[in-house]
């Protein structure tokens, strides 16, 4: 298949963030370089029955563009986060963790994000993605306690673009993805604050990514 050039972009970004990923968990699956046929694609796969070996990681490749039915990379506010930036997300579960990482290209230069792993899917309201996914969950929403609302707690995924309007993060938890795992990443316009009464938050929603 003869790829465009958005797809060859996407498929550098997907190979720049899964490989050191796959290489430190020691997955044996396929390149992902080798599932970026296409400006917008998913990959996951579960192993076979009997097997022991870790689940296949799940890999996101997308470009954004303002919501229609069936977007997989969507912005809110296209001017900190343009249509046709392109976006990776790659999750990788191995021994009881759970490893995460994002990466963006063609976004405003030297600005500061927010980004996490939301409970719902994407939609046309930003707000449709619903809270933040958490391993343990706040009995009160929406979470601002700093017990619940922690990168150890939930996956978070801030980040600083480059002069060039790149970036790249990650996070790494102790424990899996049980029956109802997260649904999207969504990203925000600030870092995401700690403090008591405030952690978790990050300012608007302006992109979100199904996951």
């Amino acid at each position: 298949m003869r790829r465009t050039r958005a797809s060859l972009v996407t498929a550098g970004v997907t190979t720049v963030l899964a490989l050191p990923i796959l290489t430190a968990c020691g997955s044996s699956g396929e390149s992902p370089a080798a599932s970026a046929q296409t400006p917008s694609a998913s990959t996951t796969s579960t192993a076979s029955p009997g097997t022991t070996t870790s689940p296949a990681p799940t890999i996101v490749l997308a470009e954004f563009a303002p919501y229609h039915p069936g977007a997989q990379a969507i912005t809110y506010d296209p001017a900190r986060v343009p249509a046709g930036a392109d976006v990776a997300v790659v999750s990788v579960r191995d021994a009881g963790r759970t490893r995460t990482a994002l990466a963006v290209r063609g976004l405003p230069p030297n600005q500061k994000f927010g980004a996490h792993a939301h409970a719902n899917a994407c939609g046309e309201d930003p707000a449709a993605a619903g809270s933040h996914y958490q391993h343990r969950a706040d009995p009160k929403q929406p979470s601002v306690n700093p017990d619940y609302a922690n990168p150890r707690n939930e996956i978070w995924l801030d980040f600083t673009t480059d002069a060039a309007g790149s970036a790249r993060s990650d996070s790494t938890v102790d424990w899996t993805f049980g029956d109802n795992p997260p649904k999207s990443v969504v990203i925000h316009a600030e870092h995401t604050a700690t403090d008591p009464g405030h952690a978790g938050q990050a300012g608007g929603r302006l992109a979100c990514v199904d996951f």
